[in-house]
């Protein structure tokens, strides 16, 4: 028996910032192009997609209880694009600023609507992914002061979405002082820190 063609494992960044070009974007994407370029080396191949939740138009969750019989959201906006996604990934990186100690608005609205995915895991007791073997979850944050105690505290809520989501809290990139020099695109060897990080995601 011939087999097919080995289906390429996704690595899923989702963005939460709401600026263009932010600190945060630009950590994300050196994280997704080491997992890109590993990926493409890798005999278990991988691809990679970047979902921005500022291009995307969604509420947050109602709690109606409207998934509780079936694990699935009744709410019909763009997050229907990305439970798919979701489910579909064999790994996550979920990028945001910290904004009041947490993540972002658009983040914790994310997160939030996951509790479908609670729902499915927890309560109906159904696999919440079509992926099989270890899936990682990667945490990628950055805020403007000096405080890093911030980062601890948007931790727990990453861990929840995570898990709720079926991915192991892998790792984390945090970078504090962004609003100080250097830019970001000066900050070499944090950026050689994100890639190596996206490599070693995809690595078995």
């Amino acid at each position: 028996m011939v087999e097919g063609p080995r289906r390429r494992a996704l690595v899923l960044g989702i963005l939460g910032s709401p600026r263009e070009r932010s600190h945060t974007e630009a950590l994300l994407e050196r994280v997704l192009a080491g997992a890109a370029a590993a990926g493409a080396r890798s005999p278990a191949s991988a691809k990679t997609e970047l979902i921005r939740l500022r291009e995307l138009r969604f509420e947050s969750c109602r709690h109606c209880g409207g998934c509780e019989s079936t694990g699935r959201c009744v709410v019909q906006d763009d997050m229907q694009q990305v439970y798919p996604k979701l489910r579909e990934a064999q790994h996550l990186v979920l990028a945001s600023p910290i904004q009041f100690s947490g993540v972002s608005g658009e983040t914790k609205a994310l997160i939030d609507r996951a509790q479908c995915c609670w729902v499915e895991k927890y309560w109906l007791k159904r696999p919440v992914s079509e992926a099989e073997g270890e899936r990682r979850g990667l945490f990628v944050a950055t805020c403007g002061g000096k405080d890093a105690r911030v980062f601890d505290w948007a931790r727990h809520t990453v861990e929840a979405f995570f898990n709720s989501t079926g991915f192991g809290y892998w790792g984390e990139l945090f970078e504090a002082s962004t609003d100080a020099a250097p830019p970001m695109t000066e900050r070499a060897p944090l950026l050689e820190e994100a890639e190596a990080l996206g490599r070693k995601i995809v690595a078995k």
